[in-house]
C-alpha cells in the first residue's frame, strides 16, 4: 500500500511538473507600444489590435499572453533578439528572421492641420516647407517619397507619446502632425476634455496601410493566421473592429470613474 501511494505521489508531481513546463511553453510575449490608442490600451491591455490578437490565439487554445510595452525600434530589437514572440509593429517586411501574419487591420495615416492656416495639402508633396511633427520612426513606416520630402521641410521631429502631436498642433507650435485617423480621433476626444479645440482639417495623403504582427517563429505565425481566418467567420473580428478611437475613449473613461 505505501509502494502504491508512493507511486501515486511521484506521478502527480510529474504531471504538475509536465503541466507547469506546457504553460511555461505557451505563454505568448507581446511587445506593443504603450502610445497607440485606441489599437493598444496599456491600462487594461486592451485596444483594438491586442484584442484581436488575443482573440485569434484564444481560438487556437493559446490564453498566456504577456503584453510588453516599449517603443516600436526596441520591439524590432527585442524580436530580431528573440526575446518576445510577437511584434505588433516591425518596419523591415522581408527580414530572414522575421514571420509576417495576416492583417490585423488597416492604418489609415493622415496628416492634420488647422483650418485657420489654409493649408493646401493633397500629397505628400505638399507638406514642403512646412513644421510637421509625426509618430515615431515614421520615415520607416510611410511610404516612399515621404522619406524625400523629409529633407524639405521646415523642420521635422518624430515623438512617441502622440498626445504631444495634439498639444503642439492646438497650440500652434508645429503646422502639421501626422499619425493614424484612428489614433487621432481617440486622441483629439481625450484632449477636449480639458482643452479648447481649435478647427482642423484631415488630409488624406497616405495609402491605407494593412498592419499584420510580426513573429519569431514561424508555426506560431501559422497558429495566429489560423484564429484570425476563424474569427473574421464568425464576425467576433468585426464586432472587435466596430470601436473607433471616439469609442474607445468613452469605454476607458468610463472604467477610469470606476
Amino acid at each position: 500500500m505505501r509502494w502504491i501511494l508512493a507511486l501515486c505521489a511521484l506521478c502527480l508531481m510529474l504531471c504538475s511538473n509536465i503541466s507547469n513546463a506546457e504553460e511555461v511553453s505557451t505563454k505568448v510575449i507581446v511587445a506593443a507600444n504603450a502610445h497607440l490608442p485606441p489599437y493598444v490600451i496599456p491600462t487594461n491591455d486592451s485596444g483594438i489590435q491586442l484584442e484581436i490578437l488575443k482573440a485569434a490565439f484564444k481560438q487556437q487554445g493559446l490564453s498566456n499572453i504577456e503584453v510588453r510595452y516599449m517603443s516600436n525600434l526596441r520591439a524590432e530589437q527585442e524580436l530580431l533578439l528573440g526575446k518576445v514572440d510577437v511584434a505588433l509593429n516591425f518596419p523591415v517586411h522581408n527580414h530572414s528572421k522575421v514571420y509576417k501574419s495576416n492583417s490585423l487591420v488597416k492604418y489609415q495615416n493622415v496628416a492634420v492641420s488647422l483650418s485657420a492656416n489654409n493649408f493646401s495639402i493633397s500629397s505628400i508633396y505638399d507638406l514642403r516647407g512646412k513644421s510637421v511633427l509625426a509618430f515615431q520612426h515614421a520615415i520607416a513606416y510611410l511610404q516612399a517619397p515621404y522619406k524625400l520630402v523629409v529633407g524639405q521641410l521646415q523642420s521635422y521631429e518624430e515623438v512617441t507619446n502622440q498626445e504631444a502631436q495634439i498639444n503642439n498642433l492646438m497650440k500652434g507650435w508645429v503646422d502639421v502632425i501626422i499619425l493614424e485617423r484612428r489614433v487621432f480621433l481617440y486622441l483629439l476626444n481625450k484632449y477636449a476634455k480639458n482643452n479648447e479645440l481649435q478647427p482642423f482639417k484631415v488630409h488624406a495623403i497616405f495609402s491605407e496601410a494593412p498592419r499584420p504582427s510580426f513573429f519569431k517563429d514561424e508555426k506560431l505565425r501559422d497558429t495566429f493566421n489560423n484564429g484570425l481566418d476563424q474569427i473574421v467567420k464568425t464576425g467576433q473580428y468585426h464586432t472587435i473592429l466596430q470601436f473607433d478611437g471616439i469609442e474607445y475613449a468613452k469605454k476607458l473613461n468610463k472604467t477610469t470613474v470606476k
